[in-house]
């Protein structure tokens, strides 16, 4: 498997997996001694400590058992269930996701998520009101989504509490829309280059994925149009504001051009903008024209408050929203009244709009920074960044993006290949997604002046 993970390995996990294979493919029988740690040291070029976290880590696994005194043998290995060809599918996909939950570099200018330190101190505590310590309604706590509901006034758009289901994040969201709306061997169409997790959402769930190629102005319609009617496709997954991994957004002729392209052809598009609430993006959100009436709007806090947070919404017509409450109360009962409350707290003394405000104060300046940089290094982007978190640069012709950031991954620094977020998985165009906010550090910029 070609995956960012194969080049993050430690030397632990690197013989744990050597000797897991052993053990499952037989070359290492059941009731096999294995070598004494001093053996295994030497063996492998590894410290004792490292051995006895290895040998710890099998018998965790069932795949040893430790006598006292004597060692540790190989114990009996349970015959394994072959793994679905869609999960195998679904996890190569999300590679890059696997190394941002593990953390192995030093440099994370691949990352998805801002710093950390940006984020530590951005949620107070908060007290349960009476009568919210238990489940609540399906369409998640009435304080929160009075407070959605009336940012999207704020920006000109109607939508009303009825309208809104809270979820575990932009991603439960988005797997509440896959299971609602589609069944194995349909087709839906996304933004291509776009949303990796979407990407392996859909591939689990055993749909096919057509691209539909963005431009700095946001998808083609065009190509939009066509694909709808040969494919018949009911749904398309965008972005409209500071998309990943381009950076850019939809502006207002495109935006008219893809609902009247939903309107033609019965589409209903899901727009996951995660950034919705950061101040200063540019471009068109869909449902300021649409009002939700063939747009699903997703939305998260994890940006701003902190990606383990996970909270977020959608907002569409209330019937598609009762909906999903349903189904969202038949997979998880309810998301969780606790989070939510702490967040409509910080909404409503105005804390979460300074946080927008601080985390924009500081990435404006970074992002700047970043593209005078890699402009003077001679780097293209794909297009200039809609004041958002992310951009996509553009790798000299020759290179393989893929390969690129295994070499990359060797220096301890991570880059997110351009390939990870097109539908097929090559990028005819090498590039790598940045964040501009984890760009400020030399050995990046090193690494990169040595690609030209």
């Amino acid at each position: 498997m070609d995956t960012l993970t194969d080049m993050s390995q430690s030397k632990t996990d690197r013989i744990f997996e050597s000797l897991r294979q052993q053990i499952e493919t037989g070359d290492l029988a059941e009731g096999a001694k294995l070598m004494s740690l001093r053996q295994a040291s030497d063996r492998y070029g590894a410290s004792k400590n490292v051995i006895v976290t290895v040998y710890d880590r099998l018998v965790a696994h069932g795949l040893a058992r430790s006598q006292r005194g004597s060692g540790f043998y190989v114990a009996r290995v349970a015959p394994t269930i072959a793994e679905p060809t869609h999960l195998r599918e679904a996890s190569d996909t999300v590679s890059l996701l696997h190394v941002q939950l593990d953390r192995p570099y030093k440099v994370l200018t691949g990352d998805g998520r801002p710093p950390e330190n940006w984020l530590m101190t951005n949620m107070p505590a908060v007290n349960l009101p009476t009568g919210e310590g238990g489940y609540g309604s399906p369409h998640g706590l009435m304080a929160l989504r009075e407070c959605i509901a009336a940012s999207q006034i704020a920006a000109g758009i109607t939508a009303t509490p009825a309208q809104i289901v809270t979820t575990f994040g932009a991603n439960n969201a988005l797997d509440l829309v896959i299971r609602r709306f589609t069944r194995p061997g349909d087709t839906v169409l996304v933004d291509d280059p776009g949303y990796y997790p979407l990407f392996s959402k859909l591939k689990l769930s055993e749909v096919n994925v057509v691209g539909i190629p963005r431009t700095p102005r946001g998808p083609d319609p065009d190509a939009l149009d066509r694909a709808a009617q040969t494919h018949r496709a009911r749904l398309f997954f965008t972005q409209s504001l500071a998309q990943n991994p381009t950076g850019c957004s939809i502006d207002l002729p495109t935006a008219h051009a893809i609902l009247k392209v939903a309107d033609r052809h019965d589409l209903l598009v899901i727009d996951d903008d995660p950034f919705i609430d950061l101040p200063g993006l540019r471009g068109t959100r869909l449902a300021a024209l649409d009002q939700f009436r063939r747009v699903i709007q997703i939305g998260s806090y994890s940006k701003i408050f902190s990606p383990s947070l996970r909270c977020g919404f959608l907002i569409a017509e209330p019937e598609i929203a009762a909906s999903l409450a349903e189904l969202k109360m038949i997979l998880a009962v309810n998301s969780s009244t606790y989070t939510e409350r702490l967040i409509a707290e910080a909404i409503l003394s105005r804390r979460f709009a300074k946080l927008g405000a601080s985390l924009k104060r500081r990435l404006d300046p970074e992002r700047e920074e970043g593209v005078e940089k890699l402009t003077q290094l001679g780097f293209d982007l794909f297009a200039p960044p809609d004041h958002g978190l992310y951009g996509f640069v553009l790798l000299p012709d020759g290179l393989n993006d893929m390969e690129v950031s295994h070499e990359a991954a060797q220096q301890g620094i991570l880059l997110a290949p351009g390939s990870l977020f097109r539908v097929s998985g090559v990028s005819d165009t090498p590039s790598i997604r940045v964040n501009w906010s984890r760009v400020q550090d030399s050995r990046f910029y090193s690494f990169m002046r040595k690609l030209l």
